[in-house]
């Protein structure tokens, strides 16, 4: 294919995208096509490639073309095609209201169609966003928040023993892994995908966690926000500097292990800076709600050719 888009780059939390406006479907990106655009040396450089497409326009999201005008089409930098991310429908967001596709109103809240589902997005008074992310579980359900995890991963860089794991399914699927310090968390190699067992069907996202902090906001002696540091090898991508569903999930697992009186907000910090989780109202420690809430910043537009 050749030819030229028009693109705009933006990024949540250093998560970063190649965004296209493809209104009526009419483009379709192979999977060489998204990789050859996200090359960080001969392409625009991305974590991933996001077309916003109408849901009627494309068969991946005509089931919800009554429930939500806009689609986020997600492909990985390796150009697989992925359900969901939670900084990337946040930069969704920003980039379908600065360019007048959606008329937002702060503190309103808007679906996207997504492969996960609908997702609801609400901006914030500060203009970062805050984005409904559904239903999550843990994979393993009641047996694995009793054992405390359904995984081993063997993580690069450390002491070659596979490391227990928790699976946390928000759309895509996760598996956490709980690290005693942060000299472990900086020692991890990510440039290698860790191995984990049993093997995920359709791959996963691994995210390590080390507890930084909890805060207690209104001096009863209880924790009423926990702060958590994460790293992540997303499928598809390699190690990113932030991940959002990934953040959800490192919280929840975190909150699974912690037990009854666990927080309900947790702040996560990522190499690209901070991102806010808050567990729905009647969640339990195995499955619920949760939001997600960050910034999302757009930098460039501009023009790109297309190889050959």
């Amino acid at each position: 294919m050749s030819g030229e888009i028009t693109f705009t780059k933006g990024h949540g939390t250093e998560n970063d995208f190649v965004l296209v406006a493809d209104p009526d479907g009419a483009w379709k990106p192979d999977a060489d096509l998204v990789a050859a655009i996200c090359d960080r040396r001969a392409g625009l450089g991305g974590d991933g490639l996001i077309r916003a497409v109408r849901t009627a326009a494309d068969p991946d999201a005509a089931a919800l073309a009554g429930q939500a005008e806009w689609f986020m089409d997600y492909r990985n930098s390796d150009g697989s095609i992925a359900e969901m991310c939670g900084n990337g429908v946040r930069v969704f967001a920003e980039f379908l209201s600065r360019n007048g596709y959606l008329t937002v109103e702060d503190g309103a809240w808007f679906p996207v169609a997504t492969r996960a589902g609908l997702k609801r997005l609400r901006r914030e008074p500060d203009g970062s966003w805050t984005a409904d992310l559904g239903r999550w579980s843990l994979t393993g359900g009641a047996q694995a928040l009793a054992d405390g995890s359904d995984a081993l991963v063997q993580v690069h860089g450390l002491d070659g023993v596979a490391r227990p794991a928790l699976s946390v399914d928000l759309g895509n699927p996760h598996t956490v892994v709980a690290l005693p310090h942060a000299a472990e968390l900086d020692a991890a190699d990510l440039t290698r995908a860790p191995e984990v067992q049993p093997v995920p069907p359709h791959g996963t996202n691994v995210e390590l966690v080390v507890p930084v902090d909890a805060i207690d906001v209104d001096g009863d002696g209880t924790s009423d926000i926990g702060d958590i540091a994460m790293r992540v090898h997303e499928r598809g991508s390699g190690e990113t500097r932030s991940c959002g569903t990934g953040a959800c999930a490192a919280a929840l697992a975190t909150r699974a292990w912690a037990g009854e009186g666990a927080p309900g907000v947790w702040r996560v910090r990522v190499p690209g800076g901070r991102l806010v989780v808050t567990v729905g109202a009647g969640s339990s420690l195995s499955e619920g709600t949760v939001w997600l809430s960050g910034p999302a910043q757009l930098v460039a537009t501009g023009t790109f050719t297309l190889p050959a």
